[in-house]
C-alpha cells in the first residue's frame, strides 16, 4: 500500500499535519545545507590560509542556528506525526463506531464483539504508522533528494547527476526482492496454516489416539512438519536480511560514488575544495530519507 487515496481522504484532518511533518523535515534539510555550506567554505579557506575571523564568527554563527532549527524542526516533526496519529485515531473509531450502530445487534450472530474490536485496535494502529510516519517519509523522501540535487547543480553538475540517479535504485532493488518474496511467503502462510490445523486435529483426537496407540506415530508427523516451518521460516528471516543489505548496498555505495565523482570532478579542476567538500558532506542526505 503506497497511496490510498479512498484512505487519505476518508481522514482529510491528517493531511495538514502530513504536509506539516514534511515541511518541517524540509526546513531541517536546508538549515543542515547551510551549515555544511558555511563549514566546508571555512575548511577551504584554512587550507588557503585566508580564513579571518569575520568568517569563523559567521560560521559558528550559522552553526548555531542550523542546530537550533533542526532541534525546533525535529520537536515539531514528532508533533506532527503525533497530531496526525491522534486524527487517524478519532476519526476511525467514531466511525466503526457510526457502523456498529448502524448494523446493531445482528453482527454478534457471525462474529464475537471481542474479535471485531480486536481486529479494528489492531487496523486502527496500523492506520496511525500509516498517517503518522509512513506517509510523511515517503514524500520527503522524493522531496530531499530533489532538493539536495537542485543545490548541488551549483556546485558540480555530474556528481549531482550520479547522486540523483543512484537514489529510485533503492525502490528498484526492494521491488525485485519482493517479486521473491512473494512466492516464498505464500509458502510461509500455507506450511504455518497446515502446521496449525494438524496440530488442532491432532489435539482434538488426542484421547482417540492414545487409544488406538498412534500418538507417537503423530507426535514425529508433527514434529516434522514443525521441522519444515522452522526451515521455511528461516529462508524468510534471510530474505529480510538480504533485502536490507541490497538496500545498505545501493545506499551507501551510491553515497561512495558520489565522494568518488566530487574528488575525481575536483583533481580535474571542475569544482573548488569547498564544493568537493561539500558534495562529500552531504551525499548520504540523499539516500538516508529514502533508506
Amino acid at each position: 500500500m503506497m497511496i490510498n487515496k479512498r484512505l487519505i481522504g476518508t481522514v482529510g484532518e491528517s493531511k495538514k499535519y502530513i504536509a506539516g511533518n514534511v515541511a518541517v523535515q524540509w526546513l531541517s534539510l536546508v538549515a543542515n545545507i547551510a551549515m555544511m555550506t558555511v563549514l566546508t567554505s571555512l575548511l577551504a579557506s584554512l587550507s588557503t590560509k585566508t580564513a579571518d575571523k569575520d568568517r569563523m564568527i559567521l560560521t559558528a554563527t550559522v552553526a548555531v542556528i542550523a542546530v537550533a532549527v533542526r532541534f525546533f524542526c525535529t520537536v515539531m516533526a514528532s508533533r506532527m506525526s503525533f497530531l496526525s496519529s491522534k486524527a487517524v485515531k478519532k476519526t476511525l473509531r467514531g466511525k466503526i463506531y457510526q457502523k456498529l450502530l448502524y448494523l446493531g445487534v445482528s453482527y454478534k450472530e457471525q462474529t464475537k464483539t471481542s474479535e471485531v474490536v480486536q481486529v479494528a485496535v489492531e487496523g486502527i494502529d496500523q492506520l496511525e504508522t500509516y498517517f503518522g510516519a509512513y506517509l510523511p517519509q515517503f514524500f520527503y523522501a522524493m522531496l530531499a533528494p530533489l532538493t539536495l540535487f537542485v543545490f548541488l547543480c551549483f556546485v558540480n553538475v555530474p556528481s549531482a547527476v550520479v547522486l540523483l540517479v543512484c537514489v529510485p535504485l533503492i525502490p528498484v532493488a526492494i521491488a525485485a526482492v519482493q517479486t521473491w518474496a512473494k512466492k516464498l511467503l505464500s509458502r510461509y502462510w500455507g506450511q504455518y496454516t497446515a502446521l496449525g490445523d494438524t496440530f488442532l486435529e491432532n489435539l482434538q483426537g488426542l484421547t482417540t489416539l492414545k487409544i488406538y496407540q498412534a500418538d507417537g506415530y503423530k507426535n514425529e508427523e508433527m514434529n516434522m512438519e514443525a521441522e519444515k516451518f522452522r526451515r521455511i521460516t528461516m529462508k524468510v528471516l534471510t530474505m529480510q536480511l538480504n533485502s536490507i543489505t541490497i538496500m545498505d548496498l545501493i545506499a551507501y555505495g551510491g553515497a561512495a560514488l558520489g565522494m568518488i565523482m566530487a574528488v575525481t570532478q575536483y583533481r580535474a579542476e571542475h569544482v573548488t575544495l569547498a564544493g568537493c567538500l561539500l558534495i562529500i558532506l552531504l551525499s548520504a542526505d540523499f539516500f538516508i530519507p529514502m533508506r
